[in-house]
């Protein structure tokens, strides 16, 4: 499948899902569909940023100097209280994404 096809063949499978009444197991196997790839692409397209609202997350500016002198992994702490500890540079695009699965 083409990139834009294969996208939407996810696109509608998820959208789907989500209308029944089925757990995701359930669903992939009544579908033939491998469940690791499902998972993978529901996670891609929650990933996205949403055109509508708001993700409640407000933009920081940080100075490169400051990330560079930082030595110390920052730390994010969540209203329900639980805290996502390790965040650096290099793992910014999974804290993002588990960040919005936590939130």
């Amino acid at each position: 499948m083409k990139t834009k096809q294969t996208q939407l063949y996810w696109q509608q499978h998820i959208s789907q899902w989500q209308k029944s009444t089925l757990s995701q197991a359930k669903y992939c196997k009544q579908h033939g569909l491998k469940k690791n790839r499902f998972s993978y692409h529901k996670l891609k397209f929650k990933a996205k940023p949403e055109t509508t609202g708001s993700s409640g997350f407000i933009k920081i500016p940080v100075p490169q100097v400051a990330l560079k002198e930082r030595q110390v992994p920052f730390t994010l702490h969540f209203t329900s209280g639980l805290s996502l500890s390790g965040i650096e540079a290099n793992n910014i695009g999974l804290v993002k994404h588990l960040a919005a699965v936590l939130s």
